[in-house]
């Protein structure tokens, strides 16, 4: 793992040598405790697991933004578009979605190793008229821990149904909103339930999303607020440039806090091929004031196949370093993740 991670920062480098990121990007069965242990849920909002960064899926269409819009479209991983193509519905696409494999890996130093392997059965959206969409994710869980590989018992389902609104204002302003409803059924149970504006501001190669994310957990019967901004400089036709900050609480007792930021480069080829690097840089607190400071170094492209078929790939080495530790602590761990899958658009 180590000879991972000396690769990873090589190819990461050039980016911010100063940077990490958050744990925010880890799912939300990175931080599954055993009895007694002070690390749970790094986030346990309505986008836990999904890989799906914080923010909508996809917030209008204008033709003026075509190009834009491919440089925008899954930034920080799949799932994350701000903007539509086309609006010519006669040629638009309704519908993008992913199937395929994850795998998250967490060792630790004082406690048992964490495995995760989901089976992805769905991850997308559908485009029902100009104005709505439906974003939804369905996929199966299965948890492991101990070096054993020692099974937590029945899998986890996850399904999240999350309808919106989006309009565009004029040519550089566009606003959404989403209303969510996630179900975990299996070794865990959560009922979460959010609501999320979206604001978006396009002049020239500067690019702005501001969201905040409001939401209640009903089995802690709390609330949670998540906010991740985004900015993005078209430096010219292939390369972005960008960053985003994460802030999320919990009102719960365990009190989860997490910042981070997250800057980004992002390459688009004359085939089409699209290759996001990514650095994160962040930290966690709960109650007592233990946490962790973390860097993550990722990795996320699309290799187009045809107009309906690409494959994707998403890897992220994530170092995170205990703080403020206790005897219920579980030290410093290593992750590893990787997704993989084929991308639908039809």
């Amino acid at each position: 793992m180590r000879k991972l991670s000396a690769t990873l920062w090589l190819g990461f480098a050039f980016i911010s040598p100063n940077l990490l990121s958050a744990e925010h990007e880890a799912g939300m069965w990175e931080g599954i405790s055993l009895p007694g242990y002070g690390d749970v849920n790094p986030k346990p909002g309505m986008w836990d697991g999904i890989e799906l960064s914080g923010y909508g899926r996809v917030t209008g269409a204008q033709v003026e933004f075509q190009s834009t819009d491919e440089s925008l479209r899954d930034i920080g991983g799949f799932g994350t578009v701000l903007m539509t193509t086309s609006s010519d519905s006669s040629k638009e696409k309704r519908t993008r979605m992913l199937t395929g494999y994850e795998y998250e890996e967490y060792v630790y130093k004082n406690a048992p190793s964490q495995l995760f392997k989901s089976f992805i059965f769905a991850d997308g959206s559908t485009k029902v008229s100009e104005n709505f969409r439906l974003a939804y994710v369905i996929k199966e869980t299965h948890a492991y821990r101990g070096k054993d590989r020692v099974s937590e018992g029945n899998a986890l389902l996850t399904i999240d149904l999350m309808p919106r609104y989006e309009k565009w204002v004029n040519e550089n302003f566009n606003y959404a909103v989403e209303i969510g409803y996630e179900k975990v059924s299996g070794f865990e149970e959560s009922t979460q339930y959010q609501i999320t504006p979206e604001l978006n501001f396009s002049f020239g190669k500067h690019f702005l999303h501001l969201n905040l994310e409001s939401g209640y957990w009903k089995e802690e019967k709390a609330m949670f607020y998540e906010s991740e901004p985004l900015y993005v400089y078209r430096f010219n036709d292939w390369i972005n440039l960008g960053g985003k900050f994460l802030f999320h609480e919990d009102k719960n007792d365990f009190a989860w806090k997490e910042t981070a930021f997250k800057p980004l480069v992002q390459f688009r080829f004359d085939n089409n091929v699209y290759l996001e690097l990514r650095y994160e840089k962040g930290e966690t607190e709960i109650f007592d004031g233990t946490g962790y400071d973390y860097s993550n170094y990722a990795l996320y492209t699309e290799i187009p196949v045809n107009s309906s078929m690409s494959l994707l790939a998403d890897l992220a080495y994530r170092d995170h370093k205990q703080r403020n530790a206790n005897e219920y602590t579980w030290g410093d761990k290593e992750g590893v993740f990787a997704k993989v899958g084929i991308i639908w658009n039809f």
